[in-house]
């Protein structure tokens, strides 16, 4: 049964955040073009690091002068948590940038509005979606984005906020895909509204190559959160299947099967999902709570200097929405050295 306290939402959501995919496409309210200043101020985080020697883990917030990126940033941060969900922004010119100082530039304006977090075992806060040539189906440790595999929608492990920086594209495909999960569970009510109050429950999720904060190899976490009246979902019923194969890991229940099957269905109608395919320098942000996110196969070019190259972001928001006990993820995940991944 549902341990939450608060009250489960049984009626339709009428948010901004509620939409449909077939509709987003055919506007641009989801695309913010940089204007010529936005270039000169992100150029300028790349010199002021420089200058001062400082590296990813050296920035927060008030580090460095931002400029016109001050109010950029408040604009991304109100549509991500209040709007859409979604925003890119489009008009880096990465080509004369170096990954590194690209990597630079994205992650001090994400600082801006959120703290970056750790991705992985290694620690890192800057994470590289490249395909490293591993089998996500033979090897329990990797991961879907260190693959060229299409990947389902799911939400990430334990981010307020996900961002993508395209440094470059890939050969062909490795499209993005989103779906909106607020409209998802409207069309749950409508549909098989027995199942609403199983969201409520936890559910079991592989942790690959980390260990949880308890110890063990999956975490466990319910899929729905309601706190000051914002609804907040997570789904990733492929770590929740591969989780099945730990020992010790509790069964999933018929319900549980079910209600992720439906999620799996709807998130793929093309009326609700919206594909954006990332140019080169376009900047992804995604409210991980309310948007679900995919990816197509891609193929690469076989140049090394070529290939497909993303930088993501993991941010825990400033002053972030309140989430319930059994749904918070935050600072829960540790690497298999020990050290928190937050």
């Amino acid at each position: 049964m549902p341990t939450q306290t608060e009250t489960i939402v049984r009626t339709p959501i009428k948010t901004r955040g509620a939409w449909m995919g077939a509709e987003l496409a055919r506007g641009d309210d989801w695309l913010v073009p940089l204007t010529g200043e936005h270039q000169r101020d992100l150029r300028g985080l790349i010199s002021q690091a420089q200058e001062r020697g400082i590296g990813l883990s050296d920035i927060g917030p008030d580090t460095f002068r931002l400029g016109s990126l001050v109010a950029l940033a408040e604009s991304v941060r109100t549509e991500i948590e209040d709007g859409l969900g979604i925003v890119v922004l489009r008009g880096l010119d990465v080509a004369g940038l170096t990954p590194e100082e690209a990597g630079m530039a994205y992650f001090a304006f994400g600082a801006a509005f959120g703290r970056p977090i750790c991705q992985n075992a290694r620690g890192d806060l800057l994470g590289h979606v490249q395909d490293t040539g591993r089998d996500i189906m033979t090897d329990p440790n990797v991961r879907g984005y260190q693959t060229r595999i299409a990947l389902p929608f799911h939400t990430d492990t334990s981010t307020d906020l996900l961002g993508l920086l395209c440094y470059r594209r890939a050969k062909s495909g490795g499209r993005s895909s989103l779906a909106p999960l607020l409209t998802i569970y409207n069309r749950l009510l409508e549909e098989a509204p027995e199942l609403i109050d199983t969201l409520y429950e936890r559910f079991h999720y592989d942790c690959r190559e980390e260990v949880h904060v308890d110890g063990f190899p999956y975490y466990s976490r319910a899929a729905a959160s309601v706190r000051e009246g914002k609804l907040s979902l997570r789904h990733n019923s492929g770590y929740a299947k591969t989780a099945q194969r730990i020992e010790g890991c509790p069964r999933m229940s018929d319900a549980q099967a079910r209600v992720m099957a439906l999620i799996d269905r709807f998130s793929f109608d093309e009326e609700i999902r919206f594909d954006v395919q990332l140019e080169e320098g376009d900047m992804l942000f995604v409210n991980n709570y309310q948007v679900m996110h995919a990816r197509s196969e891609f193929e690469d070019y076989d140049e090394p200097e070529r290939k497909r190259h993303l930088m993501r972001l993991w941010l825990y928001l400033h002053d972030g929405r309140l989430l319930a006990p059994d749904f918070d993820n935050r600072d829960t995940i540790v690497t298999t050295e020990g050290a928190a991944s937050s």
